[in-house]
Parts: structure tokens; C-alpha cells; sequence
């Protein structure tokens, strides 16, 4: 059969812009929350609809993808790591007062479990059935969701960093005996691999275990390993290696490392590129198919790269980006500073949606909302137009709109007046107090003129008794 290849040209060439436009997606800052202390962890559910945190102000966090904080819990100690569950049902946590605790979407602590020391790490299967812990007391633990523990291995020292593959099926280690670990679930050593120096950092594995444990270590590698433990690749970078993270098939591994470096290897040990920060790279989160790429640095910023190593965007925070979570699609980035916030960042698409749910909801409390639905639709013009950032800018101008119609600062749930500007309102409020303090005056002035009265009176009654008798004038004016 003859292909008439000029014909298929155009469209190709129209669906391969399209692509190409669609994943240059300008992101933004959805919102951010202001802690008691540094954020240590950050973890969002592979939706992103759910966001977990955990802090040195000794709490727990749990936020909605709107900005709502759900709850807090306070535990003994800072809290060293967060781990979600695909779906947000679960929340894990370590800390430094010893324990691993594990929480439901409501906020229930469903248990808590002491360890021998402060735990750094945790990681919660897709379906939060089973959470494996790594503590200082030199022991890696794994529980299932009950709470009851399935068990305990225990390494030569601390264990700064586990992950678990998404079935729950294989659990990877890294301790500070410069060892990187791979168990099965019933707690069998499947192997270990020495590195040059201790594994102090973060272990990352591929959801099926079938690509285990890339392992950041302070001897300045990267390492690749399969499932049976065979050292697939190792590759040096300028400096100790803080964060990893592998995406869901093991096809690509991002890397964070101290020389002021973001890095990106394919399976097989090539690196398709890095990117210099301004200094040291302290986590990286790669989306499950690779395609997005976040990273948080000393440097006070998040970054976002495309799989071609394109930087899409940046955000400076007011200090060091500890930790970053990318959600399943890469369309939401949770990050933790030692700013004391937690942010939550998106696409403009996401920025869009967000807007419009915020919109909705003003609504259907009864005020017109048709100025920030105009917005609204301008945004989602300059969208649908590729102009994403302007998109981005004006669904942030709807949804402000939109949650204080009368732009005086006063959010419309706390304004006095939603629809008209406090500064009116305050200003008719003065006049009213104003006519009111007069009107009192003069019924005052009333009151004792009449009581002046009252008593001429009575004592003109008392004259007329004794026998006074008054003109016809005196007598009209008291009348």
C-alpha cells in the first residue's frame, strides 16, 4: 500500500508540537503553610491530593491539595521523616523521641511503636500495609498496618535511610556500616553490598523491586542495583551523594549530591545530564514515569526539570529546601524548608483547577462571583493559547477574587461586609457613632430641661396653694 508521507508530515508535526507545548507547563506556588520550626520531610500522596509533613516543632501535618491543614499531631521529639500512601489513607512517621507512629486520614494515631533510638526514616507501601523504619539504634523494622512487628534486622550501625517497593514486596536499607540492604517482606536477607563509605543518606527503590536500591553514599557515588544484588552501575560524582530517587519502572534515576549538582542516569548507568545549582543538592523525587524531575537545594530554591534536563522552573523559599515530593503526573511538587513552611506547588492547569474549585465554592454561598469568572475564563484562554504563565497569573487573580470579592484584604468567611470595602463600611460606622453621640446629647439636654420644668412647676402649684395669683401670661407659659 502507498503512504502519501507529506500528508502524515503536517499532523505529525502539529501532535509533536502539541506534546512539546503541553509539557512545558508553567508551575506556580498553589500555597504554603507556616510551621513552628524547620520541615524536615515532605510526602504527597501519588494523586497529590494529600500532603504530609513533619517537623522540628515536634508535629505531624496533614493538608489537603487546597491548602487546608487537616490536622497535627504532637509527638515527644522533631520528626524526621513522613511517609503517605498512594491513596493519603495512611501517614507514617519518625522521630527523634524514638518511636514509629502511624496515622489515618482522619488523624488517628492507630499506633506508635519505641525503637532504641531516634528514627530518621520511614516508608509506606502504595496500599499502607506495611511501613518499614529505620532507627539509630542500628536496626531496620518492618510492621504491617495492624501495628503488630513483623520484624527486626539489625546492621552493624545506625540506619539513616530504608524504602520499600510499592507491593510491600522488598525493602531496601542503607547504614552508616557503609552497606546497602535488600530484604524480602517475611524479613529474609536477600543481600548486601559494602560501599566506600557510610550509606547516610537516602536508599530509593523501583516499585517492584526489580531495580533495587539506588544508593546515595558519602564516598561520592551513585550505585544501581538489581534484585538478586548485582552492582548494575556505580557513578562518581564531585561530592557525598545526599538524595536519590528511582523512577516506578527503574528507568531513570535522579540524583542529588553536594558538589551543587542535579543528575539524571538512565538504567543503564549513562548520564543523560546534570544541571549546576548554587549549592548543595539536598533532595530529589522523580515522577513515576520520569517525565518530571523535582530537586531542593541549600541554595534556598525548588527546581523543576523535564526528562531532557530542560529546567522548567524555580522557586526561591526563605531558606534551605530540605526536602521535596513529587506527585505521581509531576503536576504537584510538595517541598520543606528550613524556613518553617511547607508548600505546596503545581501546573498552571493544577493553579486553574484550584481556582475554579475556590470559585465554586464562593458561589454557592449566594455572591456573585461573575468578575472572577470572567478571570477565570481568560486564564483558561491564555491556556488553551500555550501562554502558560499568563494562565497561571490570572487564575491567581480569580481565585483572590473570589475569596475576597471586595479586594479590601479581609478574607469574605472574616469580612464584617464581604461585598462592600471595610474602609465603607468603617467610615459609615463612624458617622452612625457620631449621629448616635449626638442624638444622646440631646436627649439628655431634653431630660434635664423637662426635670427644670417639673420643678417650676410644683413650685407654682405650691404659690397658687398659698394663695398667689398669677397673670394670664405666666399661666399660658407654663403650659
Amino acid at each position: 500500500m502507498d503512504v502519501n508521507y507529506k500528508i502524515l508530515i503536517g499532523p505529525i508535526l502539529i501532535i509533536t508540537l502539541f506534546v512539546n507545548t503541553a509539557q512545558a507547563q508553567e508551575y506556580g506556588l498553589l500555597w504554603s503553610y507556616e510551621t513552628g520550626d524547620f520541615v524536615h520531610s515532605v510526602s504527597i500522596s501519588s494523586d497529590g491530593l494529600y500532603i504530609a509533613a513533619g517537623s522540628r516543632d515536634d508535629k505531624v501535618y496533614l493538608f489537603d491539595r487546597a491548602g487546608n491543614l487537616l490536622w497535627s499531631h504532637k509527638t515527644g521529639d522533631s520528626v524526621a521523616s513522613v511517609s503517605i500512601s498512594s491513596d493519603g489513607s495512611c501517614i507514617a512517621a519518625g522521630s527523634r523521641d524514638d518511636k514509629v507512629y502511624l496515622f489515618d486520614r482522619a488523624g488517628n494515631l492507630l499506633w506508635s511503636y519505641e525503637t532504641g533510638n531516634a528514627v530518621y526514616s520511614v516508608s509506606i507501601s502504595s496500599d499502607g500495609s506495611y511501613i518499614a523504619a529505620g532507627s539509630l539504634d542500628g536496626k531496620v523494622y518492618l510492621f504491617d498496618r495492624a501495628g503488630n512487628l513483623l520484624w527486626g534486622y539489625e546492621t552493624g550501625r545506625s540506619v539513616w535511610s530504608v524504602s520499600i517497593s510499592s507491593d510491600g514486596s522488598c525493602i531496601a536499607a542503607g547504614s552508616r556500616d557503609d552497606k546497602v540492604y535488600l530484604f524480602d517482606r517475611a524479613g529474609n536477607l536477600l543481600w548486601s553490598y559494602e560501599t566506600g563509605d557510610f550509606v547516610y543518606y537516602l536508599v530509593s527503590i523501583s516499585s517492584d523491586g526489580s531495580y533495587t536500591a539506588a544508593a546515595g553514599s558519602r564516598d561520592d557515588k551513585v550505585y544501581l542495583f538489581d534484585r538478586v544484588g548485582n552492582l548494575l552501575w556505580s557513578y562518581e560524582t564531585g561530592n557525598a551523594v545526599y538524595s536519590v530517587s528511582i523512577s516506578s519502572d527503574g528507568s531513570r534515576i535522579a540524583a542529588g549530591s553536594r558538589d551543587d549538582k542535579v543528575y539524571l542516569f538512565d538504567r543503564a548507568g549513562n548520564l543523560l545530564w546534570s544541571h549546576k545549582t548554587s549549592d548543595s543538592v539536598a533532595s530529589v523525587s522523580i515522577s513515576s514515569d520520569g517525565s518530571r524531575i523535582a530537586a531542593g537545594s541549600v541554595d534556598n530554591k525548588v527546581y523543576l526539570f523535564d526528562r531532557a534536563g530542560n529546567l522548567l522552573w524555580s522557586y526561591e523559599t526563605g531558606d534551605f529546601v530540605w526536602s521535596v515530593s513529587i506527585s505521581s503526573d509531576g503536576s504537584c511538587i510538595a517541598a520543606g524548608s528550613r524556613d518553617e513552611k511547607v508548600y505546596l506547588f503545581a501546573s498552571a492547569q493544577e493553579i486553574i483547577e484550584n481556582a475554579k474549585e475556590a470559585i465554586s465554592s464562593v458561589r454557592e454561598k449566594g455572591y456573585n462571583v461573575k468578575e472572577a469568572e470572567s478571570l477565570l475564563s481568560q486564564a483558561e484562554q491564555a491556556f488553551s493559547a500555550g501562554d502558560y504563565a499568563e494562565a497561571r497569573d490570572l487564575a491567581y487573580r480569580a481565585k483572590a477574587l473570589a475569596l475576597d470579592i471586595d479586594q479590601d484584604g479581609v478574607p469574605n468567611d472574616s469580612d464584617f461586609a464581604p461585598t462592600i470595602k471595610n474602609i465603607y463600611v468603617y467610615g459609615a460606622v463612624a458617622v452612625l457613632v457620631t449621629a448616635f453621640a449626638g442624638a444622646g446629647i440631646n436627649i439628655k439636654r431634653r431630660k434635664e430641661y423637662q426635670a427644670k420644668v417639673r420643678e417650676y412647676k410644683a413650685k407654682y402649684e405650691k404659690l397658687k396653694a398659698e394663695g398667689f395669683e398669677p397673670d394670664e401670661e405666666l399661666e399660658e407659659l407654663l403650659k
